[in-house]
């Protein structure tokens, strides 16, 4: 049994297509079942014609329903529950609601009492604030493998006194993630009047997720247009507006695109409406850098062999240390610490050697594949586990 989260955010979508690849590449016939948290509609029209043998159950516990039979049969039959990558058992970090962090872990609960493998996938731990703390150290500790997708998040876990068989840094399971539009790419690329590798992406995040005022947000804005204006200018080439989250697409339009110069403007152009990440994933393998303030359009980027700067706000979470884990430190601003001045120097010293930016995402890839390659020996080592009688 693995997990998805949601349906509005590439991210969160590639982060299952990503771990059912692993399972195909690494552990060849295993039976997946896919828990949904949300959307479990889209979740089954996506994965199917893709993922044919997976099956989507939603699950029980995001409401005061019973657990279905559907559900229940599930579980009973799972040889390894596995909880996909994301950020989904830190408490306090977004709020203190208790009734919104103990569904999340529900089904580690229920793997631990009826004695059933259980594992954390590369996931990210942000905060356990009280009394959380006194609950998900020891949660953890019991389980066979917890594997933390930034060292940032290892380090806490350790500093908690968690204690699991296998506590480990592992890759974001995105960075598997290889499904590919490649008719959406090129016709997109055609009616948008994009060369490949003319052009940059430029994915933003605003306050409508949260953490920031109008202040900073605008602060943000500000610098991203003047990257944007100075890029265009010292190029000659095109910059492509594209969200990750489905809500960051207007305020894309209004901090970002509305106020341009219109010289630059005629170079900008603005993806205005939704995608799926094989078509983010297609795209990117064609731009010449992604600059991103979300973490999974960095991950695509680098996956389809793209180089990726990420200029984000602390608040984003401990995720943004996988660049620095990954040996792309360079690439990796905190927004309100610099001026726009280092991250265009950073976009034009990949534009001028190319070369040498492919050669640093090759490089962090082969990281993630050796560290895919041994987390995946410990998750098929749990499948053999025998069950507790």
């Amino acid at each position: 049994m693995a997990f998805s989260w949601s349906f509005r955010n590439i991210g969160d979508i590639a982060i299952t297509p990503g771990l059912l690849r692993l399972f195909r590449e690494y552990i060849p016939g295993t039976e997946v079942t896919v828990i949904c948290n949300s959307f479990l509609e889209e979740y089954r029209e996506y994965l199917s014609p893709r993922f044919p043998a997976v099956r989507t159950v939603y699950t029980p516990f995001k409401s005061a329903r019973p657990a279905s039979k559907v559900f229940r049969q599930a579980f009973a039959q799972a040889d390894l529950l596995l909880y996909n990558s994301g950020t989904t058992l830190s408490y306090g970090r977004w709020s203190r609601d208790w009734n919104r962090t103990i569904p999340l872990a529900m089904p580690l609960f229920m793997a631990h009492l009826a004695g059933k493998p259980h594992g954390i996938y590369c996931q990210s731990f942000e905060k356990f604030a009280p009394p959380s703390d006194l609950v998900f150290p020891q949660l953890l500790s019991g389980a066979q493998f917890v594997f933390c997708r930034e060292t940032d998040s290892l380090e806490y876990l350790r500093s908690l006194g968690t204690r699991p068989p296998v506590l480990e840094f592992g890759p974001d399971s995105t960075f598997a993630f290889d499904l590919r539009d490649e008719k959406f790419a090129d016709r997109f690329l055609a009616e948008h009047e994009l060369e490949p590798r003319r052009f940059i992406t430029l994915t933003i995040r605003t306050k409508v997720q949260g953490f920031l005022d109008d202040r900073r947000e605008q602060d943000h804005a500000a610098k991203l247009r003047q990257l944007v204006t100075s890029y265009v200018r010292r190029t000659g080439e095109k910059v492509l507006l594209c969200p990750e989250v489905v809500h960051e697409i207007e305020p894309a339009r209004r901090l970002i695109f509305a106020p341009l110069p219109e010289d630059v403007k005629r170079s900008v152009r603005l993806k205005e409406s939704f995608w799926l990440p094989d078509q983010a994933f297609s795209v990117f393998a064609r731009a010449r850098a992604v600059v991103s303030m979300e973490m999974h359009s960095v991950i695509l980027a680098i996956a389809a062999g793209t180089p990726a700067l990420h200029p984000v706000f602390a608040e984003a979470g401990r995720k943004r240390w996988m660049l620095r884990d990954l040996g792309l430190r360079d690439w990796l601003f905190d927004i309100d610490a610099v001026p726009p001045g280092p991250i265009l120097e950073a976009a034009l010293a990949v534009q001028r050697d190319y070369a040498g930016a492919l050669a640093s995402v090759r490089s962090a890839m082969e990281i993630v594949r050796r560290r895919q390659a041994e987390t995946m020996a410990v998750v098929r080592r749990a499948l053999e586990r025998p069950r507790r009688v």
